[in-house]
């Protein structure tokens, strides 16, 4: 179980991995510019020009779990000080999961994952690679055609540009565990959509789909169907590769600037996260959404959150 001793080993080792990923040779990102396609366990990419496509295929509901975080984390980690990828679009293999939500076993106390799994450490890649992909020289375009919770729409706030389809919900879903959301999904919410309808989504726990959340800011662009959701990705990155890398750069980084929300008010939700999961009620919810959906198995239980969070909350 996390403890506030840990959160604070948490927050350190994240720091020292985004340094990391700062100091990687030319080399490592320059693979893609190489071959037309390389697979990162969970993670298969193709690359058309200066733009990679990566997709995200984890069964049985792509949820991030220590798989997932070490995948992602390579594929961004992969992408430091090169010039030849300018666009990386975000999609997944599974047609009712994006990223569903965090491994919940990693929430446990009493039913964590089993060895080598380092409870710590997904954490720590989590917040480093959510961090990376909202600061690095690259634009990320998140395809969002499935459910996205959590975790999950934690990473999909932090990418660049949010495109969804008709099978798009997404939500956070940490009050039902009694939690809030711990790796910048308060904030980036807050700066998208206002602090009113954050309020009233985080604290109800409710989902959206995609032409409510392109409406209100979520995302930026809903598609009535799968096929034109992937034209305009393509389309979209292809376009914005084509202008100077140096400039998108520049864009992003200067718009960061004025509305990207700081490392230390993400940390800071992070610490009460930490502390309300130490709690018994948080835990009693745990153990109950784990037995509910069959250990995240994408079930029906599974497929009809979170609009039953109170079967699990108690």
């Amino acid at each position: 179980m996390f403890s506030v001793a840990r959160f604070f080993l948490l927050v350190l080792l994240a720091s020292l991995y985004n340094v990391g990923l700062c100091e990687r040779h030319a080399a490592v990102g320059q693979v893609h510019a190489r071959s037309s396609s390389r697979r990162y366990g969970t993670i298969s990419t193709s690359v058309d020009g200066s733009v990679l496509r990566a997709t995200i295929d984890n069964p049985p509901i792509n949820i991030y779990d220590d798989k997932l975080s070490r995948d992602l984390f390579a594929l961004v980690d992969s992408l430091q000080n090169q010039s030849d990828v300018k666009v990386v679009v975000l999609a997944s293999a599974n047609p009712d999961f994006w990223i569903a939500h965090f491994d919940i076993h990693l929430l446990s106390a009493s039913d964590p994952p089993p060895p080598p799994v380092n409870v710590t450490e997904v954490g720590v890649r989590l917040l480093a690679t959510a961090n990376a992909i909202a600061t690095l020289p690259v634009i990320f375009i998140a395809e969002i055609d499935g459910r996205v919770t959590g975790a999950g729409n934690e990473i999909a706030l932090q990418l660049d540009v949010r495109y969804a389809g008709p099978g798009a919900r997404l939500s956070q879903f940490e009050v039902g565990f009694n939690l809030l959301p711990g790796a910048g999904g308060l904030q980036y919410l807050v700066t998208l959509i206002g602090r009113a309808r954050a309020l009233e989504y985080i604290l109800s726990g409710r989902s959206v789909d995609a032409t409510t959340a392109a409406a209100i800011g979520w995302v930026n662009r809903a598609f009535p169907t799968s096929a034109q959701l992937r034209r305009e990705s393509d389309a979209l990155a292809r376009r914005i590769a084509s202008f100077s890398g140096p400039a998108l750069a520049a864009i992003k980084r200067r718009i960061n600037s004025s509305s990207k929300p700081s490392a230390q008010s993400i940390a800071d939700d992070n610490a009460v996260f930490v502390q309300l999961n130490s709690l018994p009620v948080a835990q009693a919810a745990v153990a109950r959404y784990l037995r509910l959906s069959e250990n995240q198995r994408g079930n029906a239980f599974e497929l009809a959150v979170p609009a039953n969070l109170e079967e699990f909350n108690g």
